[in-house]
């Protein structure tokens, strides 16, 4: 698996869990909605800087960048 498709996979779990915890309980913690917040403007810096935290333990972890 290379690096785009590792944050791709990471970034879709992480916000379809979000999601699915506001379907479930519309009075969601504001951790929640922070985080959802925090992913989001991430994806949009990464978008423009190609960068992203999660990069770094993927390299850690061997993950190839191609």
């Amino acid at each position: 698996m290379t690096m785009g498709r590792a944050l791709r996979l990471t970034s879709g779990v992480v916000l379809l869990i979000v999601f699915l915890l506001g379907i479930r309980d519309s009075n969601v913690h504001w951790f929640w909605k922070a985080f959802l917040l925090f992913m989001s403007i991430n994806q949009i810096q990464s978008a423009f800087t190609n960068w992203c935290p999660v990069m770094v333990l993927y390299r850690k972890m061997g993950i190839k960048e191609c």
